[in-house]
């Protein structure tokens, strides 16, 4: 009787830690439903308010049957100080799904600093509405761009006549496009890269991820880790073309593209696998296995060979485009993460997890040829196909310059802490800087080294990629 007690308890423990066990909450990444979301933002300010101030008290969407919902909880000080030149995102607020008019403005208050002191100018009582018919849709989102109109902002020196315009996104040429992938909001910033200036948010689906550009066909290809899929967007109409559908568990995190455009390689996190698609047709056209999880994924100088790190394993794999299959592995001495290609075909620079070492690697048979001492906290990297040279985003902020023809850093600038990709624009001769710290993504010139603009994203993005930048 004792045994059967004994077993009969010991029965009943193990039911009761399964259980346990079923109810312990997993973990899940943070995602939030991008439709029905009005982004505001405000353009740059114009020179001609450089000396004035002005305090929004409300501001209120105008709904198709008269109904103003309001938009600020606390007023705004609008200081072109720091707004001159510079777009700034105002808000994000859901919306109920509808027709609406347009914004209802209200000024509380203006300043306009001159050479005896600050002067409070006299400001029209109520609010105004600047008109501009936009829809709200629960599946996607609404960006808005509020401008102050540069003439007449001051009458007779003491009356505020300032006007604001207000328009919806506007698409610009393919040619001139960049683009971001934001996973937490399920999003894709468009913007303008010359300015730069975010010219439209798109809901894709649930958590974009690597992205992967064809210049000559003006498609971007996202990795919908969420949904097991890719997206095909078409940058001249600005619209998701189709979608390309993965396995159940495929999770696709990283992309990469054949220099033909001809052949997308998708990297599944989730499955342990590397996707190869034929762009013709948009279906898998073969799927590798990998006994560990594969980190990154890149292509060579040509269209036959592509790359993936292997780091749970310190080991690279060599892909033959041409055949679809893996014809050489290589173990390395450290954690290889991303990795670029050089232009000659001859080889690969990888950067590493575990060491201060950039890797250079011979791009046909995976030997190791040298180390290039770089410190450790690299996260991405970019190579310039006008002059050669690496460029290395660190988690410090820090973009380290590489010469591989000497093997050595040559030159450093900082950029804003939390580096997370970072892309090259070879016809402006540009470095365009994804930072988590702020959300921002900063351009610089890569003769000078100076920061030529930023652009406030409004939430963190992951990968960035740019017309021009191959």
């Amino acid at each position: 009787m004792g045994v059967k007690w004994n077993r009969y308890l010991l029965l009943l423990a193990t039911i009761l830690l399964l259980c346990s066990c079923a109810l312990t909450p997993v973990p899940q990444a943070t995602y939030v439903d991008p439709g029905a979301t009005l982004h505001l933002y405000l353009q740059p300010l114009p020179q001609e308010a450089h000396q004035l101030s002005l305090t929004v008290a409300g501001l209120s969407a105008r709904t198709a049957d008269g109904r103003d919902i309001p938009l600020l909880t606390e007023p705004w000080v609008l200081n072109p100080t720091e707004r001159i030149g510079r777009q700034t995102k105002l808000l994000q607020q859901k919306l109920p799904v509808g027709e609406y008019f347009g914004l209802s403005l209200e000024l509380a208050a203006a300043t306009l600093q001159t050479e005896e002191g600050p002067i409070d100018l006299l400001v029209d009582a109520g609010p105004q509405l600047i008109s501009e018919n936009f829809f709200i849709s629960a599946d996607q989102t609404q960006a808005l761009f509020l401008a102050l109109q540069p003439e007449r902002l001051v009458t007779g020196g003491y009356k505020l006549t300032a006007q604001f315009s207000l328009w919806k996104a506007q698409t610009p040429l393919a040619e001139l496009q960049g683009i971001i992938s934001h996973p937490n909001s399920g999003v894709l910033t468009v913007f303008e890269k010359k300015t730069p200036t975010l010219v439209e948010l798109i809901a894709v689906g649930r958590e974009p991820d690597g992205v992967a550009l064809d210049q000559r066909g003006r498609l971007a290809y996202l990795a919908l880790s969420g949904e097991n899929s890719i997206v095909v967007f078409d940058l001249v109409r600005g619209k998701v073309q189709r979608k390309i559908r993965l396995q159940t568990g495929d999770r696709p995190t990283e992309l990469a593209l054949s220099a033909d455009g001809a052949t997308l390689i998708s990297l599944n996190s989730g499955s342990n696998s590397v996707s190869i698609i034929g762009t013709d047709s948009f279906s898998e056209r073969r799927r590798l296995l990998f006994s560990t999880t594969p980190a990154g994924i890149f292509t060579g100088a040509n269209n036959r060979n592509a790359y993936v790190s292997l780091p749970d394993i310190n080991a690279l794999a060599l892909l033959d485009l041409e055949r679809d299959v893996v014809v050489a592995t290589a173990n390395l001495t450290d954690t290889a993460t991303r990795g670029v290609a050089d232009r000659t075909g001859r080889h690969i620079y990888l950067l590493t997890e575990n060491s201060p070492n950039l890797l250079v690697v011979s791009a046909d048979n995976l030997a190791l040829t040298e180390r290039v001492y770089i410190g450790y906290g690299a996260r991405c990297l970019a190579l310039n196909p006008n002059n050669a040279l690496l460029y290395v985003g660190m988690q410090s902020g820090e973009i380290a310059v590489i010469d591989p023809r000497v093997g050595l850093p040559i030159d450093s600038f900082n950029a804003a802490p939390g580096i997370v990709d970072i892309t090259v624009d070879r016809e402006e001769n540009s470095l365009f800087v994804v930072s988590t710290q702020g959300n921002l993504l900063s351009k610089y010139d890569l003769i000078s080294k100076k920061r030529l603009a930023v652009l406030e994203l409004g939430t963190a993005g992951a990968k960035i990629a740019v017309m021009g930048e191959r």
